[in-house]
């Protein structure tokens, strides 16, 4: 039996970000009062308190803000995926706004190393932020 990758669960707050990962686009929650991106998807914004916002394709300039190389197996469909690294980055459309996310390259990422998303999509059909050197 093969194992299943265990899959995001995305709530009502999250939905739009997993779908505009499936376009093949990184939409994030633009505040309409004071304009904030939010990350992670919430009701209200951290920094004004509105309500209202709305689910904007973000620009998807980023760099590498930290990095792990994962090699113990914490779920068993990962056991013939170890070693691999993790990602986390920071948008330069906002600072305070960072992503988790796979590495597509076969080295090493590069602290502040500039990075685009990759929409990788699973044999589920569900599809997952990575990230991989930007081409220069």
């Amino acid at each position: 039996m093969i194992d299943e990758l265990p899959e995001p669960m995305p709530d009502l707050d999250s939905l739009p970000f997993w779908e505009g990962l499936k376009a093949n686009e990184l939409r994030l929650q633009k505040c309409s009062a004071c304009g904030a991106l939010r990350w992670p998807a919430r009701a209200i914004c951290n920094r004004c308190s509105a309500f209202e916002a709305e689910w904007i394709a973000c620009r998807e300039d980023a760099r590498i803000a930290s990095w792990i190389r994962t090699h113990q197996v914490f779920a068993p469909a990962y056991r013939d995926r170890v070693p691999y690294v993790v990602v986390q980055v920071v948008l330069e459309a906002q600072a305070d706004i960072r992503l988790i996310g796979g590495w597509q390259a076969d080295r090493d990422p590069v602290y502040r190393e500039a990075v685009v998303p990759r929409y990788s999509k699973r044999p589920s059909g569900t599809v997952v932020l990575d990230w991989a050197p930007r081409e220069p």
